[in-house]
């Protein structure tokens, strides 16, 4: 009920409901603040939490002695986490910070003038002091008659009533009377011509705060009314003032109450003793430790309870106490078997009735020379970990030599890919040279020479680009230059660009799929070597007279492009090796020529675009490559610029 009051005092509307009038309609209201008491079931909170924000919710928690209440408020508690709570010992003050806080009420909110209640038989008179009063930014309600002025009352609440004494259906004392049976805090001004027809013994009784003389002087009305109302706030303040001195003392008594619970049942012991030594008091954890009961500290001092260097340690830090007033040290605790138990001691100085004392908290430590032990067992373990992570760096060092030993063979291969067409270059050079110093200048031996020369000259191009390729993945970077592009568009190129080899070995390449246009961000030209790479595979490794299938479908915002041949297929332990830097098939790395580079740069070039690419066998006999590419490609913010190389890991 505090709580409901606090918010009314602050211009809140406040409902009060018991939660078994939870059900939609009251749900289905707008509420600016859901305030809950600790008894209110978890099923109730979760309902609401469905409805309200947790910042919104204020939690009022039970009263500390109320331990069956405790458990259950801890698991509203842990449902609401961002709730406000609010605890018994909060005084009014506080409570109405909050309150302020959460519903971010501004001074306008904070009554600080009268609502007043004008009343006049006379217009222009009426007319003046109304404009007198508003302009002083009093709220002013105005009536020329009784009869309307109690319309007024029973719409408006009044906090003074500044009325004519004398009317032709009644006298303004009259007025106030009905008034204050109707509002009991308001207070009266009146005004006549005629003092001596007022009664003041009369008007006084009924609470009529003072009495003007016609006509009206302006200062005066408002210095009247100022002093009226500041008396009155002073009145509801004192009011507010005992109310919140109580709250005050009862919280005090609560805190108090509260910190006699937590001092008695702290799992610590907890002694207070005089500077002397002497034990002022002591906690229930106390008879435990020291295997005292609690009336045999009484006649004790602090210091029979610990070994000689413990007590000296004890008293030089009390004799050169610091600024911060409070000290830790080690102590040995003295039994009656003479073992001693390791303990420490964290003291803090205290005022008690006046004087200075001290507050000694003491733990046992025994249990650390347990974690001493499994601290030595970790560090068996650790070593064993150490051991077990030396394996795996060698073993890494194995797959590095591995991948060097890959690299050297490439080289190998690469060193007789060069040499083979730079030989056929320069033999069919020769010829060409031989048979025009012979002035023999057949036209077919001479074009079949350059052909020979010409297709050598592609393959080495080849060779060297995938050899730039390389470089550029050795250094980590790639130009990126993503755009909007149809793919099939750039795949129809890229077919364009190997249909020679398609003609000569009679290989027909099929599109499927190809009806719709498909837009993407890509770079074309990578996109464009990819085909070329895969489509050059196919063609090779397909037997003359077959086909090829390029497949070009969307799924789920990705393009997915398959290029199926029916060659000689991949084991399927090496479909994933293929795309490998170096590596070949089993199948295709001899007799077929090659350095491995192809599809590694294909699976680079799509890993830019944000895609995936796999390899499958499939019914014909042969492989199938599946590329997928996203429609659209997030790029990093530092890669949108005009230099977009995109550094591969």
């Amino acid at each position: 009920m505090r709580v409901k009051v606090l918010l009314e005092l602050i211009g809140c509307e406040v409902e009060l409901l018991h939660f078994s009038m939870i059900d939609d309609t009251v749900l289905k209201q707008q509420y600016d603040l859901v305030a809950a008491s600790h008894g209110v079931p978890t099923s109730i909170i979760e309902e609401l939490m469905n409805d309200f924000s947790q910042e919104h919710f204020l939690l009022l928690a039970p009263k500390a002695q109320r331990s069956d209440l405790l458990e259950h408020f801890s698991e509203i508690n842990r449902l609401l986490p961002n709730a406000v709570v609010i605890y018994p010992f909060f005084a009014n003050k506080e409570i109405s910070t909050l309150l302020e806080g959460i519903l971010e009420l501004d001074s306008d909110n904070i009554l600080k003038l009268p609502t007043v209640l004008l009343v006049d038989h006379c217009p222009d008179r009426l007319q003046k002091i109304a404009q007198n009063l508003k302009g002083a930014h009093i709220k002013t309600i105005t009536a020329d008659n009784m009869s309307f002025a109690m319309e007024l009352i029973h719409e408006h609440a009044i906090d003074l009533l500044i009325s004519d004494f004398t009317f032709e259906d009644g006298t303004g004392l009259e007025l106030f009377i009905k008034l204050k049976s109707l509002q009991p805090e308001s207070r009266c001004l009146l005004y006549t011509s005629k003092p001596d027809q007022v009664s003041m013994v009369a008007a006084i009784r009924q609470g009529v705060e003072d009495v003007l003389i016609k006509p009206i002087d302006d200062n005066g009305l408002l210095q009247s009314v100022h002093k009226l109302w500041q008396t009155e706030l002073l009145k509801r303040h004192n009011s507010e003032l005992v109310e919140r001195l109580q709250s005050t003392v009862d919280a005090l008594i609560e805190k108090d109450s509260l910190l006699r619970v937590i001092f008695k049942h702290t799992p610590d012991a907890i002694i207070l003793f005089e500077r002397c030594g002497k034990v002022i008091e002591t906690n229930d954890a106390c008879e435990q430790l020291f295997d005292k009961q609690h009336h045999e500290f009484e006649s004790c001092s602090v210091f029979d309870f610990f070994d000689a260097p413990s007590i000296t340690r004890i008293k030089e830090k009390i004799t050169t106490l610091s600024k911060n007033r409070q000290f830790s040290c080690d102590l040995r605790m003295l039994k009656k078997d003479g073992n001693d138990i390791p303990l420490v001691g964290s003291f803090n100085e205290i005022d008690h009735h006046g004087e200075i004392a001290l507050a000694g908290i003491f733990k046992n430590v025994t249990h650390l020379k347990e974690k001493e032990d499994l601290l030595l067992e970790a560090k068996d373990l650790l070593e064993e970990e150490v051991k077990a992570r030396t394996a795996q760096l060698e073993h890494a060092k194995d797959v590095a030599e591995a991948a060097n030993l890959s690299k050297s063979e490439f080289l190998a291969n690469m060193s007789h890919e060069l040499r083979t067409p730079m030989h056929s270059i320069l033999s069919f050079a020769r010829f060409g040279l031989d048979k025009v110093a012979n002035n023999d200048l057949s036209k077919d031996k001479l074009n079949k020479y350059l052909s020979r020369i010409e297709q050598s000259g592609e393959r080495l191009l080849s060779l060297l680009n995938n050899l730039l390729d390389l470089s550029k993945l050795d250094v980590g970077k790639f130009p990126f230059n993503p755009q909007k592009h149809n793919l099939s568009s750039i795949i129809k190129t890229s077919i364009d660009d190997v249909s020679g080899t398609a003609l000569e070995r009679n290989i027909a390449i099929r599109l499927i799929g190809f009806e719709k246009s498909i837009l993407l961000d890509c770079d074309e030209e990578q996109i464009n070597q990819i085909m070329r790479n895969l489509l050059g595979n196919a063609l090779k490794f397909s037997e003359p007279a077959s086909e090829i299938d390029i497949q070009l479908a969307m799924n789920n915002e990705m393009a997915e492009i398959s290029v199926i041949d029916r060659g000689i297929g991949i084991p399927e332990s090496e479909l994933e090796k293929i795309f490998a830097k170096f590596e070949q098939s089993s199948k295709t790395n001899s007799g077929a020529g090659g350095t491995g580079l192809g599809l590694a740069i294909c699976r680079e070039f799509v890993a830019l675009h944000q895609g995936t690419i796999t390899a499958r066998n499939n019914e014909y006999g042969g492989a199938t490559i599946l590329v997928k590419l996203p429609l659209r490609i997030d790029l990093p913010q530092h890669l949108a610029s005009e230099d977009r190389s995109v550094k591969l890991n």
